[in-house]
């Protein structure tokens, strides 16, 4: 039971300082890997396996593939929502001062390819095949590939639908009392999904 309250807690925190992120935009300097289109063939799926009593957020998380080989070891990251890598995973980075840091989708290697967009307590879903990424606190669209298909310059992006996504360079983000995001900005446009804007 305190094990779950402890996870409980820690994506709390999680959440909230994600919410802090976003109403500051901050800008960081994190270098990310873009997928090429050969890593669209899908080879060996790796499981998620944790060394703890469950496999749930925040816990130990390794990857092996189909001959229990260990292809990620444990000790640099949380288990974040993937219980099988094919194209890349979510995880939580557990660096080695034993605290969490940030939510990230790697691939096989263990390349970075864009921060997660928190939705629900949990990874973003994907709406229209794409989902929103971030890549040093802006943001932009990736496939289910892991590719970032429409490049992350955004202040702020709202979800595709009918093959149309709203999108500002500049943004005001804050949230209420609650943890919910207000979005506001006076510069929406539309973009289609290549990214071209929609006059």
């Amino acid at each position: 039971m305190k094990a779950k309250l402890l996870i409980v807690l820690i994506i709390s925190i999680l959440l909230i300082q994600s919410c802090k992120q976003n109403s500051k935009n901050k800008t960081t300097n994190h270098r990310y890997f873009d997928k090429s289109l050969s890593d669209t063939i899908a080879t060996e799926k790796l499981t998620a396996i944790t060394d703890e009593e469950y496999l749930q957020y925040g816990a130990r998380v390794a990857f092996i593939n189909d001959k229990a080989d260990t292809i990620i070891p444990f000790g640099k990251y949380a288990y974040f929502g993937t219980d099988t890598l094919e194209f890349y995973a979510n995880v939580i980075e557990y660096p080695n001062d034993s605290t969490y840091g940030r939510l990230i989708a790697i691939d096989k290697n263990q390349n970075i390819l864009f921060d997660i967009v928190m939705f629900d307590n949990g990874p973003e879903y994907f709406n229209e095949e794409l989902t929103r990424v971030l890549r040093n606190g802006k943001m932009g669209f990736a496939n289910k590939f892991g590719q970032v298909v429409i490049p992350c310059k955004y202040n702020f992006a709202q979800w595709f639908e009918n093959g149309k996504a709203k999108v500002t360079y500049n943004a005001t983000v804050s949230s209420d009392s609650e943890g919910h995001q207000q979005v506001k900005s006076k510069e929406w446009f539309l973009i289609d999904k290549k990214g071209n804007k929609i006059k």
